[in-house]
This record gives structure tokens, sequence and C-alpha cells, in this order.
């Protein structure tokens, strides 16, 4: 399953996601919904800021910096299976999927490290997806 990366690797990672998304959300703690600049939540929905990504959270911000790190840190070919993990943990593919999953994600490009970092559930859905593949 994992070729390019380890569960180790992704765990790590999920946990600079986790930090980075603390800091963005406690930054943003005192942020009213109506000034995110989004709709109303559906009921049912928790997190309105979700759509914001972690572009509230300064580039430069040590817990941004190192999860962007971390990711420019393993290969292209690494980060499509972190890519493709995260569309198993959102559902978007199956655990029978994986192999198509991660084709898919060749449509991707090379894959930025942007793209993986503007993801504001990157930890849950990663570690959904460890558990889904039952490598957790």
């Amino acid at each position: 399953m994992l070729e390019r990366v380890t569960a180790a690797d992704v765990k790590r990672i999920s946990e600079l996601a986790k930090a980075a998304r603390s800091a963005r959300d406690e930054m943003l703690s005192e942020v009213g919904v109506e000034d995110l600049g989004q709709p109303r939540p559906a009921r049912g929905e928790h997190n309105p800021a979700a759509a914001l990504g972690l572009d509230p959270l300064p580039f430069d911000h040590p817990a941004r910096e190192a999860l962007r790190e971390a990711l420019a840190a393993v290969s292209t070919d690494a980060r499509r299976e972190l890519q493709a993990l995260l569309w198993i943990g959102r559902g978007d593919y199956g655990t029978a999927e994986w192999e198509k999953a991660f084709t898919d994600t060749a449509s991707a490009s090379d894959l930025p490290v942007e793209q993986l970092t503007s993801e504001a559930d990157l930890h849950d859905l990663l570690m959904k997806g460890l558990y889904e593949l039952k490598l957790t």
C-alpha cells in the first residue's frame, strides 16, 4: 500500500498539520462567523472556517513553516501517496481503490506542497485514511 512514505511519516506530518490547524483556530477564535466572509454554516456543519484552509495563518508562522518543510522534504510521489490517503480519509475513494486514488493524483502534476497545506482538516483526513487502510 504505502511505498513512498511510511505510516510513521504520515503520523508525523499529521501532527504538524494538527499544530498548524490549532494555531489557525486560535488565531480565528475571536473572529465571528459573519466576519469570515463565508456563508452561514448549514445545520450540522461545525467548522465554517474550513474553506479557508491555513490561509489565515501567516505564511511564516512556525507551525505552518514546520508543516511546509516536512512536506517539502518528501518526494513528489510521497506527496501523491499523502494526497491519495487524504482522499480515502475524506471518502472520495474506498480502501479497495487505493491504486486508482494514487494514479489519479498524477493529474495533480507535481503536487505542490501548498496544495496539501490548503486542507484545514489534513490531520483528521490523513489519520482516517490510515485507519481505513488498517495502517494504524
